[in-house]
């Protein structure tokens, strides 16, 4: 695979352009400059599909980007976004978890049914963690969604529901010490999406899509207790959490609506306008800054209180929908699918204060 950077001159004119886009809305704002700048673009000419989940392995400086419609894991240098490698070995490849004391990451298959494990080191296969049946249920899309508790050392992932022909959907929680599934926590709906955990009170929270609700479960019984929902959410897909605040940040679909929840009472206390199509959000507890990328492009807010939130920017990013935010580094990296006028590629962006 041939993977580099575009000429100089186009280079040149992409970030020109998505700079002045980027600085417009907080020019007209009276801010002297946009929150991120577009530093680095790296093509990936020959990968076609989605992409999905990020993960990020400091010690190596290396970035780990899901491209599920071509079966690979694909390696980047964090700090620059040059590319390295493609790791196969895998079908449908969604939440990745590096965990680096193991020096292991951790793969949410939905091809395989599985949860694979590959060696940092060499990415051979170092486990399988057999989930939902593809050939018991006819369909092999499952799992996708999860989450990884590194203070519990828990990589929670979603298994079951439509993309594995069931009605129900199950929580699988995987102790990454262990490589043993050790427990489950059955979910009433058939398309569960983003999760977040709330160590402080035991409780996960997840978006159950097909039914238009946010989820609460008690991670100390390992079941769900609570539901909440509004009005007007529809297709609910990424979330984050403010542990500060006791706030979780929801993205709706068709339209793109950013809601804050009271993680107490599961009111809406606000809601705003985003971009659409979101597949991944981000809550940067430092900055106060909430992350939200869509196919449209990428709305940054600010947290003025706890139940106030303004818009910092709206930036194109060539239809990337998917998104991570390096705190370390200050970087936040975008990655968007091949289209009929542009190859895939990787953006990177600095944060600015």
């Amino acid at each position: 695979m041939t993977i580099g950077f575009k000429t100089t001159q186009y280079l040149g004119k992409f970030l020109a352009v998505t700079a002045l886009a980027a600085c417009m809305l907080p020019a007209a704002r009276g801010q002297q400059r946009s929150p991120v700048t577009l530093v680095s673009s790296t093509t990936l000419p020959e990968i076609v599909g989605d992409f999905d989940f990020f993960a990020l392995d400091m010690k190596r400086n290396r970035l780990f980007i899901a491209a599920e419609e071509h079966h690979s894991i694909e390696v980047f240098e964090a700090t620059t976004g040059k590319h390295l490698q493609s790791v196969g070995g895998v079908k449908t490849p969604h939440t990745l978890a590096y965990v680096a004391d193991k020096d292991e990451l951790f793969i949410a298959d939905g091809g395989d049914s599985s949860c694979i494990i590959l060696s940092g080191a060499d990415f051979h296969q170092v486990e399988r963690i057999p989930l939902t049946d593809g050939s018991v249920t006819g369909k092999t899309d499952s799992p996708d969604t999860g989450y990884y508790d590194s203070k519990k050392r828990i990589f929670y992932v979603g298994d079951g529901g439509k993309s594995a022909n069931l009605p129900y959907s199950e929580i699988a929680a995987i102790s990454v010490d262990t490589h043993k599934v050790v427990g489950r926590i059955r979910i009433d709906g058939i398309n569960l999406e983003g999760m977040a955990v709330d160590d402080a009170n035991d409780r996960l929270y997840v978006n159950i899509r097909d039914k238009k609700q946010i989820g609460v479960v008690d991670l100390r019984a390992m079941k769900l207790i609570d539901t909440w929902t509004t009005p007007d959410l529809n297709l609910n897909t990424s979330l984050s959490f403010d542990a500060a605040t006791n706030r979780v940040f929801v993205i709706g679909r068709k339209p793109g609506i950013f809601y804050a929840f009271d993680g107490s009472t599961g009111k809406v206390v606000q809601q705003q306008s985003c971009v659409n199509i979101a597949d991944a959000m981000t809550w940067d507890p430092q900055m106060k800054r909430v992350y939200i990328s869509g196919s449209q492009g990428l709305s940054i807010f600010h947290q003025q209180d706890k139940d106030h939130y303004t818009e910092l920017a709206n930036i194109p990013t060539n239809g990337g929908k998917t998104s991570f935010y390096s705190p370390q580094l200050k970087q936040f990296y975008v990655v968007h699918p091949k289209t009929t006028i542009d190859d895939a590629g990787l953006l990177v962006y600095r944060v600015n204060p």
